[in-house]
């Protein structure tokens, strides 16, 4: 038998790979839903599956970079949360 991969899918999600040379349905519960995904190029856990095509997920944003202001008020807070430790 040939090394098959499957993509185990929940809520529209690849949740888990799995890498098998065994018959997939003789492994799990039948409510598991896997699909053979040995011949589609990058399906990594977190893309998207529609029931039939599977598509990379949106980028997650990045948060902006704090501005110069908001690093000095962060080390004014630090530096007032030192004294008062200190000052003991």
């Amino acid at each position: 038998m040939t090394t098959k991969t499957f993509a185990r899918i929940q809520d529209g999600m690849v949740a888990e790979l799995f890498v098998t040379d065994a018959d997939i349905t003789q492994l799990f519960a039948p409510a598991l839903v896997w699909v053979d995904v040995t011949e589609v190029s990058g399906v990594a856990q977190g893309w998207l599956y529609d029931g039939s095509a599977f598509t990379a997920p949106p980028p997650v944003p990045t948060p902006p970079a704090p501005s110069l202001a908001d690093l000095q008020a962060q080390l004014q807070a630090l530096a007032a949360q030192i004294a008062a430790l200190t000052k003991g």
